[in-house]
């Protein structure tokens, strides 16, 4: 996925220019957060376009970006904690993978799990504090299959 920041220079992209500059994916991803539905001016978007570029890089230890790795943690479609997924990872590798794992949901790949109420479900973690559980959706496979990461 990273291939969709090729030739795309993030600070040259603005909230008037956006769809001119961006390949087509991004554009659409990006929509909902602009005027008049969202609140993101220029340096908002540009943020934004950082974080994503981010997760879709390469992490230099697993030659995989953290969104695989999260994408392939989840690949039985259980549900599960991105503790419980990645028991041995410190706490800093948690934080962007808790931060994936929402870009991960506005995609629609992953769901956080949700009581009939519609509180979220949580368990207690390996640090005994309560953590979010991730429920995988089938765009999640059929990214990864997309990829040729996954076996048919």
């Amino acid at each position: 996925m990273a291939h969709r920041f090729q030739g795309v220079i993030i600070s040259s992209v603005s909230v008037e220019n956006y769809k001119a500059t961006l390949p087509s994916s991004l554009a659409l991803q990006v929509e909902m957060f602009l005027p008049p539905e969202g609140s993101f001016d220029d340096g908002c978007l540009q943020r934004y376009l950082e974080n994503l570029r981010n997760y879709e890089q390469e992490d230099l230890n697993s030659n995989m970006t953290l969104a695989n790795r999260l994408r392939l943690a989840f690949k039985d479609m259980q549900v599960d904690t991105i503790c419980g997924k990645f028991p041995q990872a410190e706490l800093p590798l948690k934080r962007r993978l808790r931060c994936v794992a929402e870009y991960l949901i506005r995609s629609g790949e992953f769901n956080k799990v949700r009581d009939e109420n519609g509180k979220l479900v949580k368990k207690r973690g390996i640090l005994g504090k309560l953590v979010v559980m991730y429920q995988p959706t089938e765009k999640l496979v059929e990214s990864l299959q997309r990829q040729g990461l996954l076996e048919k």
